[in-house]
């Protein structure tokens, strides 16, 4: 792993010179129907998301372009088609959705019966335009075989701090099952007093919208910012992803009722916040929901467990939802952000509360 993050930040530094259009989240927009790309994610043994955001053409010139987080755009029928090979000759799942501004013209499909450990091809048509072919695979989980299993880790994906070589990196790979993002896939912060990253990219990799996201449009448009970087636009197209939020999806240092970086004066209702950043987050990424009542669970459930036979299984844990706020003591942290020592009796005393529910990092 530390040969690897090596790896990753020397391809960071060798992208560091490519420029952006100014309005980068907006642009694939006017870039044909499926602009945004493709993804997939959450495989199983028989199933796997794919994804799209099928852009609905101008009815007339002159009419403004659907852009993510606008609310505009007529309805769209969109057709998908999975294959056993690049060429589409050997069709395993084909069918058609519809999308429209309610779900930001995002388009996920959970397509169910198909083989273990098994790479696919897929992709999308509408308006007469076909989306770029995505490569993906179920995953190795058969009960009395033991298969080879390789993964990616990655987290902090900070739009403004810098370029995404990491992604490039991955998406060149042909041997990787899937990547698994732990958190921090889009940071809130905006252009301003709260910019995060070099000056140097000032005005070469800025942030969309200009401000902090605190409601439904930006976290769409800050998505779609993602979506738009080519190196991690070409990660999900060849890689299936399994994903959960961390905080920044929402906000700095988020807990179940606030979070450092969220002032109720001025930004309104948190909970107003959480949901619709929620939402954003489930429009835009391969992610499927779990079942809600089949375990007791405060809030909408989002971990879940992936099983990779006898070799392994792995347990995504959502640990924001209803966490308690940080356990904030002078002079180590500041409004619970950073690290704090334990040994000492104030510190000891708050983390040994029984009311407190768990966190994961950030605090130890």
């Amino acid at each position: 792993m530390k040969g690897a993050a090596l790896s990753a930040a020397a391809v960071a530094g060798a992208s560091a010179f490519r420029g952006f259009d100014a309005e980068a989240a907006a642009a694939p927009a006017s870039q044909g129907i499926f602009g945004y790309g493709v993804a997939s994610g959450d495989p199983t043994a028989t199933s796997l998301i794919i994804w799209t955001r099928a852009t609905p053409p101008r009815r007339r010139p002159g009419d403004p372009v659907a852009t993510p987080g606008s609310g505009r755009g007529a309805p769209l029928r969109v057709d998908w088609e999975l294959a056993h090979d690049r060429q589409f000759r050997r069709l395993a799942r084909r069918g058609s959705v519809r999308t429209n501004a309610a779900t930001d013209h995002t388009v996920k499909v959970d397509v169910t019966g198909l083989r273990p450990y098994t790479r696919y091809f897929y992709r999308f048509r509408a308006g007469g335009q076909v989306s770029a072919v995505g490569r993906t695979q179920t995953a190795p989980d058969k009960p009395d075989t033991v298969h080879a299993l390789r993964f990616a880790l990655v987290s902090c994906s900070n739009y403004t701090g810098g370029y995404f070589g990491a992604y490039r990196a991955l998406a060149a790979r042909d041997d990787l099952d899937f990547i698994l993002h732990v958190g921090d896939y889009i940071y809130e912060y905006g252009n301003g007093a709260d910019r995060y990253g070099p000056d140097e990219l000032i005005g070469r990799r800025d942030a969309q919208p200009e401000t902090e996201t605190i409601d439904l449009r930006g976290y769409r448009l800050r998505h779609a910012l993602h979506k738009a970087d080519p190196d991690l636009r070409q990660a999900h197209r060849n890689h299936p992803w399994i994903t959960i939020f961390d905080d920044h999806e929402v906000a700095n240092n988020a807990w179940s009722t606030g979070a450092e970086n969220h002032t109720a004066a001025t930004e309104g209702s948190f909970a107003t916040r959480r949901r619709q950043a929620y939402e954003a987050y489930l429009e835009w990424m391969p992610f499927r929901l779990p079942e809600q009542h089949s375990v007791p669970h405060q809030g909408t459930r989002f971990f879940k467990l992936f099983t990779f036979g006898p070799l392994g299984d792995l347990s995504v844990l959502e640990t924001r939802q209803n966490r308690s706020a940080q356990v904030d003591v002078a002079p180590y942290t500041k409004t619970g952000g950073g690290f704090i020592p334990t040994g000492t009796p104030e510190v000891d005393a708050k983390l040994a509360d029984p009311a407190r529910q768990p966190s994961r990092g950030g605090q130890r």
